[in-house]
């Protein structure tokens, strides 16, 4: 099969993924952002866990009373902004855990777009070497800057992936109940601070990402361009 015979499949090719890569870009600087929420939040804990406080004394309520909130390990700003909120008598504060849970989420499901990714732009790199010929040439650049961007999204996935399971790894060191944090109180700070530095790598891996597959598309137009003109 020739060059010329590929032409449709190649330009439905760049089309549709042209149109992905605009939505996955966004996706990308989206996810940053949550992650920097989460990992802002994180910290603020860390902070509160730091200072040394007397623990919260019981209230004469009584059993009314039981869900008071642990004045020596609680943060308001965490508290406002995701709920983190360590209660007398209570377990892990579910915020916790479900921070945990999204992280763990997330890494797993850049560990496969990064896999699933890597197989196609190998494919990609092969395939699109039909380019090469003199009628096709002129589409090369475009197509191979576009590819080289989306070459290193599958890289960054897995970087980003990598930094966010151990961020959960590291936020499933310590039982953070009361009780556990108490007794390892700059343990379980530090466990905390370097989860959140860690999502915050990972938040910037993966923002730069999405900033830079932004860039693919003035390069998609070009090539889609040149196609149309030979297909149409």
């Amino acid at each position: 099969m020739g060059a010329d015979d590929r032409l449709p499949a190649m330009l439905n090719v760049a089309r549709y993924h042209r149109a992905h890569e605009r939505y996955h870009s966004l996706l990308s600087l989206e996810d940053a952002v949550a992650l920097r929420r989460d990992a802002n939040s994180l910290q603020a804990v860390a902070d509160r866990l730091r200072d040394d406080a007397p623990p919260t004394t019981t209230p004469p309520g009584g059993a009314g009373f039981a869900a008071m909130g642990c004045t020596d390990l609680s943060d308001a700003s965490a508290v406002t902004s995701v709920g983190i909120l360590f209660m007398e008598g209570e377990g892990e504060p579910p915020e916790l855990a479900h921070i945990r849970r999204r992280f763990t989420d997330l890494s797993r499901g850049w560990a496969r777009s990064a896999g699933w990714l890597a197989e196609k732009m190998d494919a990609g790199w092969a395939r699109e070497r039909a380019l090469l010929e003199p009628e096709l040439v002129d589409a090369a650049r475009p197509r191979f800057a576009a590819l080289t961007r989306t070459t290193a999204a599958a890289h960054a996935h897995d970087v980003a992936a990598r930094l966010l399971d151990t961020s959960a790894a590291a936020l499933s060191k310590l039982e953070f109940t009361p009780a556990a944090v108490r007794s390892q109180r700059r343990y379980a700070a530090s466990l905390l601070r370097t989860a959140a530095w860690l999502a915050t790598m990972a938040a910037g891996v993966i923002a730069d990402e999405g900033a830079t597959l932004g860039l693919s598309d003035p390069d998609w137009t070009a090539y889609i361009d040149e196609l149309e003109a030979r297909v149409e």
